[in-house]
């Protein structure tokens, strides 16, 4: 009874397979082109991407308020009272005269009241009250302003919201291909995590025909008791071995849940493609032009740096005198209709032209400048630093995928070797030639050859996925 308790946990681990396999059965398979389409509406950092186009686009929009005309309004009615007032006033006394012309007619007038001890007019003071007094007042204004010249400070604005916009463009470009080079990428590992089990999972059914072949061999009295407990051994690494894959696998399909914009527990299975990569048709230096033409980062920062070009011109031309005209159309009446009708009467009317000079405003300007100064050498550095970043992406890819399509071939020489050293030295077991040490061992050489075939076939695309993303060529090698 004890010694089939053994075989429990290989039960268990076939059950889990087989599950798996069902599982994969019963879902819809994605590609990796529904990958992409579905990570494009869904993945939180291109949509933002794309939020940060449409804010710059409006920030453009904005920016052409400084040239054009500025045409406001202004509509009030209400109803007015002024209290109870009272009021001192100087008041000049006059009194009455008759005074005879030329002619001898008489006239009737009215003179100041002398002071005889000053000899100046005699003034007196009165207090004057209103009574509390409620109206209706009702007003039109339109209003006209535009700017006629300002040392191009306006147009350099609207130069540097449009070098913000190609930025954030080229944001978005950076922002597409990161979504493609990243679900590609963890599609490659997962259908890698998934051929990865597959192996194990074959592993552990070798080693339990080993096993089962070595116990009979030992109820016989073939081989020793120390046989048994080898392949034992070799038994449990291949199932630990296979739960640590099965592990991986649910990791990367939540990688690449995630990667897609989904939650990481949603249930995906893809479909497999043929690992199969190529040596790059670049050299690398010609890699290193390719992946600075197309690089949308680096575009990104010439553009920050134009901007912050035009955005030191912009400041430079706040110190300068503004040009500008103006015209003011009002109506105030307390009748409704002497307001909003008859528009040639009761009016004021104002035209003008404006020069405003910025004699001194708390060295704001020349900060601005120093800033926009700073903006343009950050912009150079980073632009820079992405280009060394980028050939440092680009010689690593390159060269991984060098290395791996060499190790990938090696590894079929590998495997064919260690399936006929597997082979003879199971043969040599049989007619008792050989030892169940050199079975072991070939068994193991044979797992290991099969996992790093796979592994390094897997490794060769998804370094041949980071070189086509350094390259800025990620969208147009998407076939599958």
């Amino acid at each position: 009874m004890v010694k089939y308790l053994r075989f429990v946990p290989m039960l268990i681990l076939s059950m889990v397979v087989f599950a798996n396999g069902v599982s994969a059965q019963n879902g819809k398979a994605h590609s990796l082109d529904e990958c992409m389409q579905i990570a494009l509406k869904s993945n939180s950092s291109y949509r933002n991407a794309i939020n940060r186009v449409d804010w710059a686009g409006a920030n453009v929009k904005g920016s052409y308020s400084m040239i054009l005309p500025r045409i406001s309004s202004t509509l009030q009615s209400g109803k007015n009272t002024r209290g109870q007032t009272q009021n001192a006033q100087d008041i000049t006394e006059f009194v009455p005269l008759t005074l005879q012309d030329v002619n001898g007619q008489s006239h009737n007038i009215l003179a100041t009241r002398l002071d005889p001890a000053t000899g100046g007019p005699v003034i007196d003071r009165l207090e004057f009250s209103s009574p509390t007094r409620s109206f209706w007042g009702h007003s039109l204004t339109l209003r006209y302003d535009q700017t006629l010249f300002d040392f191009g400070r306006s147009w350099s604005t609207i130069k540097q919201a449009k070098a913000s916009f190609d930025a954030s463009s080229q944001d978005l470009v950076s922002a597409r291909q990161d979504v493609y080079s990243q679900v590609k990428q963890r599609y490659i590992e997962l259908l890698k995590a998934v051929r990865l089990e597959q192996e194990f999972t074959q592993a552990v059914e070798r080693s339990r025909q080993e096993l089962k072949r070595t116990q009979s061999m030992f109820e016989i009295g073939s081989v020793a008791l120390i046989d048994v407990y080898r392949q034992e051994v070799i038994l449990g690494t291949d199932e630990i071995n296979l739960i640590t894959q099965q592990t991986t696998v649910r990791i990367a399909r939540g990688n690449l849940n995630v990667a897609m914009g989904r939650d990481p527990e949603e249930v995906i299975h893809v479909v497999d493609i043929e690992a199969a990569t190529k040596d790059p048709s670049l050299n690398l230096d010609a890699a290193y032009i390719e992946a600075e033409r197309n690089n949308p980062q680096l575009r990104r920062f010439e553009y920050d740096m134009k901007g912050a070009e035009h955005g030191r011109r912009a400041a430079k031309g706040s110190m300068l005198p503004t040009i500008g005209i103006g015209a003011t159309y009002s109506r105030n009446n307390e009748e409704l209709g002497r307001v909003y009708g008859a528009i040639d009467q009761n009016y004021f009317l104002t035209v003008g032209a404006s020069l405003s000079f910025n004699i001194f405003n708390g060295f704001s300007d020349q900060a601005e400048v120093n800033r926009q100064s700073a903006n343009y050498s950050i912009a150079k550095e980073n632009w820079l630093d992405q280009k060394r970043n980028l050939h440092l992406q680009v010689k690593q890819a390159f060269l991984n995928l060098e290395g791996f399509n060499k190790i990938s071939q090696i590894n079929q020489t590998r495997l064919r070797s260690a399936e006929e050293e597997y082979r003879l030295a199971k043969e040599r077991y049989r007619v008792g030639a050989g030892t169940q040490l050199e079975v072991t061992e070939a068994q193991v050489s044979l797992t290991r050859a099969r996992v790093q075939l796979v592994s390094s076939k897997y490794d060769a695309m998804i370094a041949q996925t980071q070189l086509e993303a350094a390259m800025g060529t990620i969208e147009g090698n998407n076939a599958e």
